[in-house]
């Protein structure tokens, strides 16, 4: 193709050189691109296809869905029995409202805080890397062109300190100092805690001192599962530690890669967007209420509660933790590559000290037949897929090991080609 038009996650900038741009088909963890270069996927649609691709339970109640109609002017009883779903398995959920992608849910969540606490800002973590699509997070990032100067964006604090970076004046100059949550909060100012459980390496001590902060401060705690719920298990986060925020949002493995996402909260908060109540405009789309995303949500659920796929995913990505810990140790990359099974080997997360080392890494893994952007253990993983990822591994570790140590890495690449974050100033070609 002579242009491709992926953004942000899934563009050029964000894999290899020699990773294909276009996939065309797909079954279990298994992915085809367009030239015919076959893959083991272990991104899995950015974590979202939790059973794999083409799973036909899900599939055929999709179908199933779609002959019967796709969308009505008023609701439809697909609605109704996935709302019930997961109000019996999400312990914050008295009420559920549905959307199309992560962002809807979590905007829709912080609108609800603001006017459930009267309070202008959200606090997010600053070890969460993406939050949402609207304008107070994205204000935060160095992609923030068209937002207006005077938005009120979110503040950011430290998980891992439990901190916030604050500018104190010192004399005739501005420094920046760390000071506690519960001192910023006594401020006032803030309406809601957000906190991405994915990213940071969650306990139940941590998450349980969140809570008492909004339940002292009479602000809002909004747990974001968009990636942890029915990841993490089956309720989540807040199941898996039981600890219950105010309002959660969930989307991802929730429907095995269809666009759905759902908003999910105590009562006294929700019902603030029913006119009755309140005056908050949370959601509202043309496609919200599609019966075959929904269909795929009751799918979806119903099969990793009746086929242990919480447990076979921890079980892959255990296997493959044991390894690349082994591994790293052996070829001495522990200053280069950092590993972490994020609190679950549902989850398991590398990090690299350069983005020209994870180039290298990834480049190694494609030559090998293995997309790994990240690592999303799915229920199609098998033995096999696990032993060909570990003989990648082993090769792509000692080609960095080997280029660190000859001081190549930057040769290395296919075109001089490296990868770069998502989140950076751009209009600038270079």
């Amino acid at each position: 193709m002579s242009e491709v038009f992926a953004t942000y996650s899934r563009s050029n900038d964000c894999f290899p050189a020699n990773c294909p741009e276009v996939f065309t088909r797909a079954s279990g963890c298994h992915v085809t691109a367009q030239d015919g270069r076959e893959f083991i996927d272990w991104g899995m649609s950015l974590r979202s296809v939790i059973l794999g691709y083409c799973h036909s339970p899900v599939d055929e109640a999709v179908i199933k869905a779609i002959r019967k109609g796709i969308s009505f002017t008023r609701s439809n009883p697909y609605e109704e029995e996935l709302r019930e779903l997961i109000r019996s398995i999400i312990p914050c959920a008295e009420m559920v409202k549905f959307g199309k992608n992560g962002s809807d849910v979590t905007h829709a969540a912080c609108k609800l805080a603001r006017a459930y606490a009267g309070k202008p800002l959200i606090m997010m973590a600053i070890e969460n890397p993406f939050v949402s699509t609207a304008d107070f997070f994205i204000g935060t990032t160095p992609v923030n062109d068209g937002i207006p100067p005077f938005t009120p964006c979110a503040v950011r604090y430290s998980y891992d300190t439990m901190t916030v970076p604050y500018m104190q004046k010192n004399n005739s100059e501005l420094i920046e100092v760390d000071i506690p949550i519960d001192e910023y909060l006594s401020e006032n100012m803030v309406a809601a805690i957000v906190l991405d459980p994915s990213t940071v390496d969650i306990t139940k001590e941590k998450l349980q001192y969140i809570r008492d902060l909004c339940t002292k401060h009479k602000i809002v705690m909004i747990l974001d599962e968009v990636i942890s719920g029915f990841r993490y298990g089956i309720s989540g986060v807040q199941g898996l530690y039981g600890v219950t925020p105010d309002l959660c949002t969930l989307g991802k493995a929730m429907a095995n890669g269809f666009s759905i996402s759902a908003l999910c909260g105590k009562r006294d908060l929700m019902q603030l967007g029913d006119r009755e109540y309140g005056n908050t405009f949370l959601m509202s789309g043309t496609y919200f209420s599609n019966t075959p995303d929904l269909a795929a949500g009751i799918a979806t659920i119903r099969e990793i509660q009746q086929k242990g796929v919480i447990d076979h995913i921890n079980n892959v990505g255990s296997i493959l933790c044991e390894y690349l810990q082994q591994a790293i140790y052996f070829y001495n990359m522990g200053d280069h590559v950092k590993f972490s099974p994020a609190s679950r080997h549902c989850n398991p997360q590398l990090t690299f000290s350069s983005m020209e080392i994870k180039t290298l890494f990834d480049q190694c893994m494609i030559e090998l037949g293995i997309l790994m952007p990240y690592i999303a253990p799915s229920y199609s993983h098998g033995e096999q897929d696990e032993q060909q990822t570990i003989v990648a591994t082993d090769y792509a570790l000692g080609v960095c090991s080997s280029a660190i140590d000859e001081g190549n890495v930057k040769e290395r690449l296919l075109n001089g080609h490296c990868e770069k974050p998502v989140f950076r100033k751009g209009g600038i070609k270079t």
